[in-house]
């Protein structure tokens, strides 16, 4: 993959299935694509191939497959998680890419809610109520197990904290990764979750930038004090939230990062736009920020 990549990230592709989202980022000029499980196994549910994705790509690489999610989880549920992972696993490393994206949870904002609130929830509630230590040694164990299963596949994993879980940002997240200490954990720098958890450029330009994988611009509403439902807080478009984009931009390429770079988008109006023209869009805004007018 060369420097400073351009990844078609999914949510920018709307409700198109594979084939399309694959054609848009070759017309618009890709040099990569992020597609999530679902989107592959959509495709491969249909009687296609790992081998038809991998010609249907052609010279687009794979840079990473989203996601598990819940990466905290114990008990049967944490055999459960790494049955999940090695099937997860095998589908990215079958279909050429890179590498697995792992989020934590609960990734359901409304547990984070309820937890609030101090109301009772019908659902998986995370490690919320535990003491910090606990969590984090928790968290700890569960990202070492998962990257050691990763490297079985040759994939790297990288790490993206939700805005509204105990570990909220890359603040909280980096120092998860680097006590785990393995060579494949990585992280993504996702400007909404990370912006909305109040983190600032100035933090942002201190990252090693060989912590990094890849980075997920995109936008935010201003936070308000509620719990930072994506329905609502990330319906914003490329410019148009309260996320100083350049100025993210310019803090991590102050690190040195060369690696891949995405748009995500939670937008309605955008997940609405004509897919190839959007994405052509995309690919110009990108590369105006990265690699300047």
């Amino acid at each position: 993959m060369r420097k400073n990549a351009l990844s078609l990230q999914s949510s920018a592709v709307g409700r198109a299935n594979l084939c399309t989202y694959i054609n848009a980022a070759r017309a618009a000029g890709f040099d990569c694509i992020e597609p999530t499980k679902v989107q592959l196994s959509y495709f491969l549910d249909a009687g296609h191939t790992p081998d038809d994705i991998r010609n249907l790509s052609g010279n687009i690489e794979v840079s990473a497959v989203g996601w598990l999610s819940d990466l905290e989880r114990q008990g049967y549920e944490f055999v459960m998680m790494m049955r999940e992972a090695e099937k997860l696993f095998e589908m990215a490393s079958s279909v050429g890419s890179h590498a697995v994206e792992i989020i934590n949870g609960p990734v359901d904002w409304h547990a984070a809610e309820c937890y609030r609130r101090g109301i009772p929830f019908n659902g998986y509630m995370g490690l919320q109520g535990l003491p910090v230590e606990e969590q984090q040694k928790l968290m700890i164990k569960n990202l070492q197990a998962l990257s050691d299963l990763a490297a079985q596949f040759k994939l790297t994993l990288f790490f993206e904290p939700l805005c509204w879980t105990p570990f909220p940002s890359l603040k909280e997240g980096i120092p998860l990764v680097e006590q785990a200490e393995r060579d494949n954990l990585k992280i993504v720098v996702d400007f909404y979750h990370n912006y909305i958890a109040g983190v600032d450029a100035e933090f942002l330009s201190q990252i090693d930038k060989d912590m990094i994988l890849g980075v997920h611009v995109c936008n935010s509403r201003e936070p308000d004090g509620r719990v930072p439902c994506e329905e609502i807080f990330r319906d914003a478009a490329f410019y148009e939230g309260a996320v100083p984009i350049r100025e993210w931009v310019d803090a991590v390429k102050s690190t040195g990062f060369d690696g891949w770079w995405a748009y995500e988008t939670f937008s309605k109006r955008e997940t609405e736009e004509d897919v190839y023209a959007f994405t052509k869009y995309v690919y110009a805004e990108l590369k105006k920020l990265v690699e300047g007018p």
